[in-house]
């Protein structure tokens, strides 16, 4: 074929096309949309950053809020209950489901494109929540930490993600479970059995902090099988929360019951556990350890940066580690700090206090951004965050 002959046949290719797309673009002027309004549409479809999180000082304000980043925008919806920990749905990217602060039996999910709360749902009999709750990898499943009122036994609930009915339920095997994730694997969960045991019916009284056992513990997620479980070395050390990198690394953050310790030395409050090894404990420096009060209250892990924040609203900070060296990074120090995550793309991390306050700080430097800081002063930000794309 000769290059003239060539031509032509792309000239003849071309042709269809090009009509197609005259006839596409008048069809659009015909029903009177510009075509460069619809590429400013497409444009606009950029998924936006929101932070989100229970909040509310008071019954009639509990609920859960969001925040725009781009429109500056705080949204609300009230929830009659004061929540705790949230979970965002793996498909049904924009519906959120917040858990009742324990010892709750409530929960709701909230779509946050229109703000309405599209399930509601309860504890069964003889059970209570602890606050926490995560998704199966593909959206099916919901599972949440419990406990059995009767015995005390910590429960994993399993619900269908779709009408939130409960179809079955995993021992956590410890007491207390609280805060609970899906490894990367999407087979195992990983558990903090804080080892508290409370009772609805005396509120968050801890009734056996005198032989208490707390542990992190490995399920496997289609079985319900115990698959190991790891303790620390303080036998008071409570671990509440978790958060867990890319490749499986589990940061845990504890709470020492002080009262029932036995001594006043200074105790680990942060963890490393890696697959395969030991916990290990963070343990320097002691000054700022000391200042934690024995409680830290929220965790999040930064893969990309290979980092661990870890807030302390009795200490006023946020702590951060390396989650392979256990070095210190960095702190800061912020007024009742305690919700904590990551940005979407791991760039920075997100803290809000119980003041209204959010700020950012970089996952490279960990250095503050303070030309982002936001302060909402109606707004009392509750124990965690999430930030999510939509």
């Amino acid at each position: 074929m000769n290059k003239a002959t060539q031509s032509m046949n792309a000239v003849h290719c071309e042709e269809p096309l090009l009509k197609s797309r005259r006839r596409f673009l008048s069809g659009l002027m015909l029903l009177g949309v510009s075509p460069v309004s619809l590429a400013l549409s497409f444009k606009n479809k950029t998924p936006k950053e929101h932070f989100v999180s229970a909040q509310g000082s008071e019954l009639n304000n509990y609920g859960l809020s969001w925040y725009d980043v781009n429109s500056k925008n705080l949204k609300t919806t009230l929830s009659g209950f004061r929540g705790h920990g949230a979970a965002q749905h793996p498909v049904r990217t924009s519906s959120i489901v917040m858990f009742g602060r324990r010892p709750a039996t409530l929960a709701i999910e909230v779509d946050l494109l229109n703000g309405k709360v599209k399930n509601t749902f309860h504890c069964v009999d003889n059970r209570h929540f602890f606050g926490h709750g995560c998704f199966s990898q593909d959206g099916k499943t919901l599972f949440t930490t419990e406990a059995d009122v009767l015995s005390g036994k910590g429960k994993i609930g399993i619900r269908d993600a779709l009408t939130y009915q409960k179809i079955g339920e995993y021992e956590s095997y410890g007491i207390g479970p609280h805060e609970l994730k899906l490894l990367p694997d999407g087979k195992t969960l990983v558990i903090a059995n804080g080892g508290i045991h409370t009772h609805p019916d005396t509120g968050r009284k801890k009734l056996n902090l005198d032989h208490m056992h707390s542990s992190l513990t490995y399920v496997d997620v289609v079985s319900g099988k115990k698959l190991d479980d790891f303790s620390v070395s303080e036998p008071k050390a409570s671990i509440r929360h978790l958060d867990v990198a890319a490749d499986g690394t589990v940061a845990l953050a504890m709470q020492v019951q002080r009262v029932v310790a036995g001594h006043e030395n200074t105790v680990p409050l942060g963890a490393i556990h890696k697959p395969g090894e030991s916990i290990r404990l963070l343990d320097n420096p002691q000054s700022l350890i000391h200042q934690m009060d024995d409680y830290m209250g929220s965790v999040a892990v930064n893969s990309k940066h290979r980092l661990a924040g870890f807030t302390s609203p009795r200490g006023n900070l946020v702590v951060f580690w390396n989650i392979d060296s256990g070095e210190l990074a960095g702190y800061h120090q912020l007024s009742d700090v305690c919700g904590l995550a990551v940005t979407s793309d791991q760039q920075n991390f997100v803290i809000s206090s119980s003041f209204g306050q959010i700020r950012k700080i970089s996952a490279t430097t960990l250095i503050e951004d303070k030309a982002a800081r936001i302060q909402l002063s109606d707004t009392r930000w509750d124990n965690h965050l999430l930030t999510v794309t939509l």
